[in-house]
């Protein structure tokens, strides 16, 4: 027998030190990191409790009533919610404070060589993206990921809101006859209620396009439910906005949809000109396709959409699209996302959902739109070929009034879009919004007697615009009854219950009803320390590539006192991590490299996060920060002792499967040695 079989024989028959001398060779042979619970189990248990003196400081007691979190309690007394005297909220800030006092201890460091020694130096794994908006890197991933037909047949939806404006709504459906392009398109006239008779000028096309009327009555500024019945009312699998005004130039169909047939990842932006085509008529237009294109530029009073350069008005947005690579170098895109000219595949509106009907003044809605887009995994693209022309003459403006709206709107987007938008604050000026900054996922089987302190733990963080995410994973306990018991009031934690289905499925499940846009993980049974969000946040904030934030962990008993610091690998590198497991707890990704994955491997037991953080180290870079900010409580045997060749198995196949989707395909990583089932030792085949 293999010396860590036996190890795991004498630990099985409770002969701890002869389990703990093997145990050591063991990871002095498969890596400290493969025994490192092991040999803290067998300690505690020769000691008959725990052998080390040192102790992290006794946690609060957890409360066991429906009593909210001191936090919540403010925010909500704050948001007139909650009605609580100036003295209790002062004894809410207090508590929280005294919760939220203790900070991550530095982890211990080794200078070590990022690249394993038997690396080999034709191994190159692939590309990651220049930005987390890299569309050129996006599309040569999906190419090499499936195969994408080109389709000939494809069309394309073009919405076209309006509200009155019947002689602008003119020149534009002119300029849409005038389309030079190989596919088919139509067109669907969206009336938001005007009093102009729009179907006088929707009849004149038609015998030109391929057009539909559809109308709802005016409940005032409603673009957003206007866009919306248009979108429903179209056939094609491709879909584009054109405002009323825009008058689009003759290749415009023909530049969107080469894109969108090639990758329907992508979302199209297209630039604008200011003219003024108070002087011309649509026959004008149709009589000469390219006259839209040789109108002067003029300067407009539209001081919120447009700016100003020498006597003209310019497309603000122009300058970075030259800088970013038509966005391709853009970490927050959608900012630039202006839905009167744009296209995209309709599966978004399913992934994403449809235009918000929230928005009944000017603005904002375009850019909560195009980050619900960028947070499900869609890139963008400034395409000049998607010219329009805005049709706003001289010295008058739209009906809407643009700044009033903005001054009413902008405070939507702050609520609805947390990244960028929304920068954390300290509690004393925050509030509890529909959509946090963080969320904290919880998959949740049999953990009756610690899921209390793991959710109060997640809601004791020094940074409060979080929420809690839990997956009751078909408990057999009274897990869902204690879920229900101290948090079904409380509006910062969330919960679904469903028939078991293991740790990746409870896992998906957790992460999907998760809001925010950074994501931590946090397992039913552990804690973490009240800055473990901060510390992670403020990395992903001082660099908006990441991916991925981790820090480190030790090995607690439930009560705090402390087994064993955990192993702790002090630097990331793809490498390493596609020969060892380094990304330890506490872990945080954004939701946005989660959906560019498959998500968490269902049809495995274990290995299952090694998997996923396998997986996102794909699509954009990590951080490991050197704090130890989570606390795994042992209680009992661990996977490391059970399943043991399962998990021998389970880890080289999602590593030769991570290889694979990189396109390695001249080396594998093999076990050493095939007959031992607990032997972890690799090396690399041709």
């Amino acid at each position: 027998m293999k010396i860590l079989s036996e190890a795991i024989g004498f630990y099985q028959k409770k002969e701890y030190p002869k389990a703990l001398e093997l145990f050591k060779k063991a990871a002095g042979i498969y890596g400290d990191s493969l025994v490192e619970v092991n040999i803290a189990l067998c300690q505690r248990n020769i000691a008959g409790g725990y052998p080390s003196k040192q102790e992290v400081e006794p946690r609060a007691k957890s409360s066991t009533s429906t009593e909210l979190d001191p936090a919540t309690k403010f925010m909500l007394a704050s948001m007139g919610e909650l009605d609580l005297t100036e003295m209790e909220k002062q004894e809410c800030l207090k508590k929280y404070q005294t919760l939220t006092s203790r900070k991550s201890e530095d982890a211990e460091t080794k200078t070590v060589n990022p690249i394993p020694a038997d690396w080999p130096k034709d191994l190159v794994l692939a590309k990651l993206p220049d930005s987390t908006n890299d569309f050129l890197w996006g599309s040569a991933r999906k190419k090499d990921q499936e195969i994408v037909p080109v389709d000939n047949t494809a069309g394309l939806s073009i919405v076209v809101p309006t509200f009155n404006r019947t002689n602008i709504l003119d020149i534009t459906l002119a300029c849409l006859v005038n389309q030079e392009t190989k596919y088919a398109f139509e067109v669907i006239v969206a009336d938001d209620g005007s009093k102009e008779d729009i179907t006088e000028v929707v009849r004149r096309y038609e015998s030109l396009l391929d057009i539909k009327y559809v109308r709802q009555k005016d409940y005032g500024y409603q673009l957003c439910a206007v866009r919306n019945l248009g979108l429903r009312t179209g056939k094609y699998d491709f879909v584009a906005i054109l405002d009323c005004d825009m008058a689009p130039n003759i290749k415009w169909v023909e530049s969107y949809m080469s894109l969108l047939v090639d990758n329907d990842d992508v979302a199209l932006i297209g630039p604008r000109k200011y003219v003024d085509t108070s002087h011309l008529s649509a026959e004008d237009i149709r009589g000469n396709k390219s006259l839209i294109e040789r109108l002067p530029e003029v300067r407009t009073n539209n001081s919120v959409a447009g700016k100003t350069q020498a006597d003209i008005s310019v497309d603000w947005r122009l300058e970075h699209f030259r800088a970013t690579e038509d966005l391709r170098l853009c970490d927050t895109p959608f900012r630039f996302f202006s839905g009167g000219n744009v296209a995209f595949a309709r599966k978004w509106l399913e992934r994403a959902g449809w235009f918000d009907e929230e928005f009944t003044h000017w603005g904002g809605e375009d850019n909560e739109f195009g980050y619900r887009l960028y947070r499900e995994g869609c890139f963008f693209r400034a395409v000049w070929g998607g010219m329009a022309y805005h049709q706003e003459p001289p010295g008058k403006e739209n009906e809407t009034d643009r700044a009033e709206g903005k001054k009413i709107t902008i405070n939507i987007v702050k609520e609805k879009v947390p990244y960028f938008y929304r920068k954390p604050a300290p509690l004393k000026s925050s509030s509890i919004h529909k959509r946090p900054l963080v969320s904290i996922y919880i998959p949740a089987y049999n953990c009756a007697d610690h899921i209390v302190q793991c959710v109060d733990s997640a809601l004791n963080q020094t940074i409060v615009d979080l929420e809690v995410c839990i997956c009751n994973d078909g408990s057999t306990d009274n897990t869902l009854e204690i879920l229900e018991k101290n948090y079904g009031s409380n509006p910062r934690v969330r919960y679904v219950t469903k028939k078991n289905g293991g740790i990746g499925a409870a896992s998906n499940s957790a992460v999907k009803m998760a809001r925010g846009y950074y994501i931590g993980q946090l397992d039913s049974d552990d804690y973490l320390e009240p800055d473990a969000v901060e510390i992670c946040l403020k990395e992903f904030l001082a660099d908006r590539r990441l991916a991925c934030v981790y820090t480190t962990n030790r090995n607690v008993k439930p009560d705090g006192t402390l087994i064993a610091k955990g192993y702790n690998w002090p630097v990331f590198s793809r490498e390493k991590l596609t020969t060892a497991m380094i990304a330890h707890h506490f872990r945080m990704f954004t939701a946005r490299a989660w959906n560019l994955t498959s998500g968490f491997d269902q049809e495995i037991t274990n290995a299952v996060d090694y998997d996923m953080y396998l997986k996102l180290s794909e699509v954009g870079p990590f951080k490991h920060v050197n704090k130890i900010s989570y606390n795994r409580v042992l209680h009992g045997e661990n996977t490391s002792i059970r399943k043991i060749g399962l998990q021998k198995s389970n880890h080289f196949r999602v590593l030769n499967d991570y290889l694979s989707r990189q396109g390695v395909l001249d080396y594998k990583i093999n076990p050493l040695n095939h007959e031992d089932e607990t032997c972890r030792k690799y090396k690399f085949e041709r």
